[in-house]
């Protein structure tokens, strides 16, 4: 969801800090006009970059209040890498030295900045999909929407205890369709679909970007954070 490539950001940058004491950035973009919502935007294995802070931007377009916390900042700080092969090598790096139980604490701080149990919803990417997968199990929030989180596979166990909407691509070299599979089978009120693309088709500045199903992709989850406020 990110229709302003290269477009200027309003946001800013501010300050966070977990229950452990670990203290990290986060980039934040607030509507001009009504605030119809709260979102925590979680970002993809690349940082907080470009194309994170732009969604953070559409959704305040669109009249919602998102947070983006730098959730790799546990591992190093300032990540911002590009879409191409050292870009996913090294942020692949990154995230295999972070345990998702911390990263939840980041996640846990970022909501209570926002206001606290159940006033925020929570949409990911990527990497991001399966902390949002995660966090709706463990944490309290209004919704939650990942896109192609492939680590779902492995948090079959536990069934989201808030409204839970997961978009995949039936392309996707990453992630088998047998994960949408498994999701349906096992948790049916969860709401899955499958797009005719490739992973990472919501961002435009992936050679994977596809612009219909992006478009569709964001129709459903303007529709869930609609019923979710």
């Amino acid at each position: 969801m990110s229709n302003q490539k290269g477009g200027k950001q309003q946001g800013e940058w501010l300050d966070l800090t977990a229950s452990d004491g670990h203290r990290f950035r986060g980039y934040e973009a607030r509507p001009a006009g009504a605030e119809k919502g709260r979102i925590l935007v979680i970002q993809e294995i690349f940082g907080v970059n470009n194309h994170i802070r732009n969604v953070c931007e559409d959704f305040a377009a669109e009249g919602y209040r998102a947070l983006a916390p730098a959730l790799f900042d546990r591992a190093e700080r300032d990540v911002e890498l590009a879409y191409d092969d050292a870009g996913i090598q090294r942020g692949r790096e990154i995230m295999g030295k972070i345990a998702i139980d911390d990263t939840l604490k980041d996640v846990a701080a970022a909501l209570e900045y926002l206001g606290g149990d159940d006033v925020a919803a929570i949409v990911g990417y990527c990497w991001g999909g399966t902390i949002a997968w995660a966090a709706a199990q463990r944490l309290v929030v209004r919704a939650a929407i990942g896109y192609y989180g492939g680590g779902i596979a492995n948090r079959l166990n536990e069934a989201p205890r808030a409204p839970t909407l997961l978009h995949f691509g039936e392309k996707d070299h990453a992630i088998p369709l047998t994960v949408a599979d498994s999701v349906r089978e096992r948790h049916p009120s969860v709401m899955v679909h499958i797009y005719p693309a490739g992973h990472g088709f919501n961002c435009d500045e992936r050679a994977s970007y596809d612009a219909d199903s992006a478009a569709l992709a964001k129709q459903r989850t303007l529709g869930l954070l609609r019923a979710a406020f």
